[in-house]
């Protein structure tokens, strides 16, 4: 493998998963706007779950629009770059392969319960080749590489 490899990557987009998300979070919103607060703990309770509808809404379409962008992704000898990110080998728990036509690549860190989604992409072009480099990185360091779903 070469010192330095380097392929274009991008966010899974997951659409569906986003705009229905929305959509629950805009009718939870109204909902609870139109609660009836009559005590304390109701109208702690109507804030409470407004604003976490509010901030999950703004999460989700920020993901929906950055889903597109095109970023490098680097393998080199002990680290791994996603995007400006550098993700060391020795943290690197296991790595996540979903799908087979357009397969999402997912790197679960050895500190983390879930996959973060900043560690989540899509090779743009040259899938094969970018899988194929980066199980060879991972068979180098003693990563396992899984073909499944995971967690995000």
């Amino acid at each position: 493998m070469d010192i330095r490899t380097g392929f274009t990557g991008k966010r899974p987009a997951e659409r569906w998963t986003a705009i229905s998300t929305i959509l629950l979070m805009i009718f939870w919103i109204n909902y609870m706007v139109s609660f009836n607060q009559t005590t304390t703990v109701e109208v702690i309770m109507v804030c409470l779950v407004t604003g976490i509808a509010v901030f999950n809404t703004g999460i989700m379409t920020i993901r929906l629009l950055t889903a597109g962008r095109v970023f490098a992704v680097e393998i080199r000898p002990e680290v791994l770059q996603i995007k400006n990110t550098e993700i060391e080998a020795s943290r690197v728990k296991r790595i996540y392969i979903k799908g087979y036509f357009k397969p999402v690549i997912a790197i679960k860190l050895k500190s983390s319960l879930l996959v973060q989604h900043k560690h989540c992409f899509c090779f743009t072009g040259q899938e094969d080749e970018g899988i194929d480099a980066l199980q060879q990185w991972a068979d180098q360091h003693q990563i396992a590489v899984v073909h499944r779903g995971f967690a995000r």
